[in-house]
């Protein structure tokens, strides 16, 4: 594992970023669920979506740091692709325990998608963030994962971060919380039969149903049965420059991954704005 460089940028205190608070509409889950039903069934087989009690994700197969996803719920949305093209900006390191500060919230639970922290690995990551951050004490579940090529052949490999590791690259899409039980939405599909994938059909049925109101949900995904299409980033992004956002995938091995598996992650009907740091109020 490489150490970090002595030269290497510091990392960004997001307390001293622009940040853009927005409130979301919050309606009744139940009213999600009659919003997004018709769009699941053109697209899939089976589907039934209900409002039940969180179940306790801290246990297989989900394996979370925390038992559930209520209680101050917010959606961060943090830089963009302009940290990407042309080149890479490497000064862009940021803390998730700064997160805490702009929430107020403790205990504080941080899942989503975000770009791992090069200093600590050396090499261009993807991550997938699993934190708790109560008073001082921090319990990391986040995994990294990177590639390598073998015999001109690509590999997927991850790594698990330590609880002192709390740092991430460029951008990212996090859903945070106290992480306490709750009601919650129980979305199942099975057998695809349309054009749309599981989050496309949420939130174009979202846009549909509430219109210019952003909505905005976050949780985990379990994969049961069938594959999935994932992309993690080549080992080195400085070698090749990017012009544009159609340029991306030049980026990027993708992979399929076999079930069961398991993603977090947050689903915005759409941006309201374009900006450098934001994140949504909920």
């Amino acid at each position: 594992m490489a150490t970090e460089s002595l030269t290497f940028p510091s990392t960004l205190d997001m307390n001293n970023l622009p940040i853009l608070r927005i409130k979301l509409n919050t309606p009744p889950l139940r009213c999600i669920v009659e919003a997004i039903l018709p769009k699941l069934l053109e697209n899939f087989e089976n589907v039934s979506a209900e409002v039940v009690q969180c179940p306790d994700l801290t246990k297989s197969p989900f394996n979370l740091t925390s038992e559930g996803l209520c209680g101050d719920e917010n959606v961060f949305d943090i830089s963009d692709v302009t940290n990407l093209i042309p080149s890479i900006k490497r000064e862009k390191l940021y803390n998730v325990k700064d997160l805490k500060q702009i929430t107020g919230s403790d205990p504080l639970v941080i899942i989503g998608a975000c770009a791992g922290p090069y200093p600590f690995f050396g090499a261009d990551s993807e991550c997938v963030e699993n934190v708790k951050i109560t008073g001082d004490h921090v319990e990391n579940g986040t995994h990294a994962f990177m590639t390598k090529s073998v015999d001109d052949v690509a590999e997927c490999f991850h790594k698990s971060l330590p609880d002192n590791e709390m740092r991430f690259s460029m951008m990212a899409n996090f859903f945070t919380s106290n992480g306490i039980k709750g009601e919650v939405l129980k979305i199942v599909c099975e057998i695809r039969k349309g054009p749309l994938n599981f989050s496309t059909c949420i939130r174009e049925a979202l846009v549909k149903h509430f219109g210019d109101e952003i909505i905005a949900l976050g949780g985990v995904i379990l994969i049961e049965n069938g594959k999935v299409k994932v992309h993690v980033v080549k080992p080195s992004l400085l070698k090749i420059p990017i012009k544009s956002e159609k340029e991306l995938s030049n980026w990027v091995h993708f992979f399929e991954l076999s079930p069961p598996s398991v993603g977090v992650g947050c689903i915005v009907s759409h941006d309201p704005v374009i900006s450098i740091n934001y994140f949504y109020k909920g």
